[in-house]
């Protein structure tokens, strides 16, 4: 049994809603009431829901929570397909009637696959999620003096400048997860991944950041052309 991570899955596909949460700066648990081990929240789907309706109805039935900030993260696979949320809770109330005898507040998750519920698979669903809220906050230092930064797309063969584009905090995160390049449209106002139409993908190898943290430069292995002329590059009109 393996845990993977798609890129995307088909909604219908979705029969999990798994919910890694915290509250008061603790990892949130339950504990079934037939059972001596413990689990991050969540459960199947139900008819006629959407998914972040599974999450909401599971954290609340599971946890009590009732006010939280809830995120939707990624799908991922094991037998069947999942989503994976992320909520901080702000207050519980009392834990409905159901099968959960108790929440509990950790520190940090259980290091021992033991007292896990599911040890094959909630785990790495955990790490997912501590991955992902560590690199979301390493991000934030690139946007400290505002929501756009310039990013220098280069050939990693042959250091070729091929163009410059803008990237916000969420093209960026999108650009590391994917390993391929997303940008933010100044016109259009909206995300873009290069080369998702023309077919003109940039993969990602390498990605630096400035001395001022205020600009990245991105070496990418590139299909076809990076400009929309059709030049490889778009710096191909020489002034002097």
């Amino acid at each position: 049994m393996k845990v993977e991570f798609p890129e995307s899955v088909k909604d219908e596909t979705l029969k999990y809603a798994v919910i890694a949460a915290r509250y008061k700066d603790k990892w949130v648990f339950v504990k079934h009431r037939e059972r001596d081990t413990l689990e991050v929240p969540g459960g199947h789907r139900e008819a006629g829901e959407n998914i972040a309706q599974t999450a909401a109805r599971e954290l609340f039935e599971e946890t009590g929570a009732i006010k939280y900030m809830l995120r939707q993260l990624c799908p991922y696979s094991v037998n069947e397909n999942g989503m994976l949320f992320y909520a901080e809770i702000e207050e519980l109330g009392e834990l409905p009637a159901s099968e959960i005898e108790r929440v509990e507040l950790l520190d940090e998750p259980p290091a021992e696959l033991t007292r896990w519920t599911y040890p094959a698979i909630q785990p790495f669903l955990l790490e997912k999620v501590q991955n992902i809220l560590s690199m979301e906050t390493d991000l934030k230092k690139y946007f400290a003096k505002g929501d756009l930064i310039p990013a220098i797309v280069q050939d990693a063969e042959n250091g070729e400048v091929l163009m410059l584009a803008y990237m916000n905090e969420e093209s960026l995160r999108r650009t590391i997860e994917t390993g391929y390049t997303w940008f933010w449209s100044r016109s259009r106002r909206e995300l873009w991944n290069k080369g998702a139409t023309s077919g003109h993908l940039q993969r990602v190898l390498e990605i630096y950041g400035d001395c001022d943290d205020d600009t990245l430069l991105i070496k990418v292995e590139q299909t076809g052309a990076a400009c929309h002329t059709g030049n490889r590059t778009c710096f191909f009109n020489r002034m002097r």
